[in-house]
């Protein structure tokens, strides 16, 4: 591809695209150790009711409800993330994509954001998009807005930066 490549296109940040940004970048629940907190508020309020530690049970109480919330706040995390999201300050607004030699950026009302190709230390693919791996942050961009030959271009630009920083002492 050539330097002088450059795309832009625009989309909406609605609950739809919020709903797959989740579902492309979240880390999947697993019982056991998504639950231990839960678990440990239990046993620990269980604990004080039953032995009787303190004078009185409110504090065994407040960690058995305690337990109870953090295991809905586990199973409800999806839901939660996404009403929070379609509800704030960001939704339904239009964002500006634009992807070039230098890197990418998004440009939202106020809020721009310039991404070099150097600063992704990893590209994972998934099929709906694009996982950009920036330090410990990640950076989420959908195919639904890009073309064949973009979707090449972010492929292409990210493996010969990798090589560039291989072969740079």
């Amino acid at each position: 591809m050539s330097n002088d490549f450059s795309f832009t296109t625009e989309y909406t940040l609605d609950k739809a695209f919020f709903a797959e940004c989740y579902d492309q970048t979240s880390s999947p629940v697993t019982f056991p150790k998504s639950y231990l907190k839960g678990i440990l508020f239990l046993l620990f309020g269980l604990g004080l009711l039953e032995f009787e530690l303190l004078p009185n049970g409110y504090v065994g109480w407040f960690f058995i409800v305690l337990s109870i919330v953090e295991a809905f706040s586990v199973y409800f995390k999806r839901t939660w993330w996404l009403w929070r999201q379609t509800f704030g300050t960001s939704s339904a607004r239009r964002v500006a994509l634009q992807i070039d030699s230098q890197g990418m950026s998004y440009k939202s009302g106020k809020n721009t954001r310039n991404i070099a190709w150097s600063d992704i230390d990893q590209l994972e693919q998934s099929g709906s998009g694009f996982i950009l791996h920036l330090g410990k942050q990640r950076q989420y961009v959908s195919k639904s807005c890009l073309n064949d030959e973009v979707i090449a271009f972010i492929v292409e630009q990210h493996a010969a930066e990798k090589n560039t920083n291989i072969n740079t002492p």
